[in-house]
């Protein structure tokens, strides 16, 4: 499973991010997304809580679930994956009842991994006979205005739209996305940061356009989700590779 470069680049398409590159040690940290992470060459190690450690060619990791990587001095791909995608549901059923485990056969025979991260999220949902499911209508709709509006309160204008109470949206999105409906928000925020810096744009400008109260607040989060600071992210998004594939 060799790469063809050791480039640095981050990839963002419908329902996925990914980064691909080298990494350092990561502070402990929880994605909102069900987290994929490969090894360019030899495995690539995690720690769960305080001792327990997963070492393999690839790892998958659930949402909500605290960990660390460890810098086994090689470079990876970190492929997250939103929670209420079918592909995501899928990884998190091979390795159920875990919470976090090495990939089975059946996913690490599907990394062709000198493709870029948009064909690697395609042959996983051929190869794992994902099909595409559709959410509630009414939580689809929320989900798309509450995505395009950063200030607050955009929970209850898009459940407002839809015709929901904001609590009745929040179950709903519960229900069917796994996580809370605010985490999910500030997984679609680091996204619009992410964007902003590959824009050009500085820390400052960037949590402005997440919608982040301050660069203090974008950096906690950050910091919270992947372990990493903003400044340390912005090297892969600044990068002339990253690209957003929809």
């Amino acid at each position: 499973m060799a790469w063809p470069s050791s480039s640095t680049d981050l990839a963002l398409g419908d329902g996925w991010a990914a980064y691909t590159g080298p990494h350092a040690d990561h502070l402990a940290h929880a994605h909102v997304a069900t987290q994929l992470a490969v090894a360019r060459s030899g495995s690539v190690r995690v720690v769960l809580g305080e001792s327990r450690a997963l070492s393999g060619p690839a790892l998958i990791v659930g949402p909500g679930v605290q960990h660390r990587m460890t810098d086994e001095g090689g470079a990876v791909l970190l492929l997250y994956l939103e929670t209420h995608t079918p592909l995501a549901s899928r990884l998190l059923e091979l390795i159920a009842p875990a919470d976090a485990a090495v990939a089975p056969p059946s996913v690490s025979a599907l990394l062709s991994l000198e493709a870029p991260p948009e064909r690697v999220v395609a042959a996983l949902r051929e190869g794992l006979g994902v099909e595409e499911a559709r959410l509630d209508p009414r939580l689809e709709a929320a989900l798309l205005k509450a995505s395009e509006d950063p200030t607050p309160g955009a929970i209850a204008r898009a459940a407002g739209a839809v015709g929901l109470s904001p609590a009745r949206l929040r179950v709903l999105a519960r229900a069917q996305m796994q996580v809370p409906l605010s985490q999910w928000l500030l997984w679609r925020k680091l996204q619009r940061a992410g964007e902003a810096m590959a824009r050009g744009a500085g820390l400052a400008q960037a949590a402005v356009a997440g919608g982040f109260a301050d660069q203090a607040h974008l950096s906690r989060v950050t910091r919270r989700m992947f372990g990493v600071t903003p400044l340390q992210a912005s090297g892969a998004v600044r990068s002339e590779g990253n690209r957003f594939v929809q």
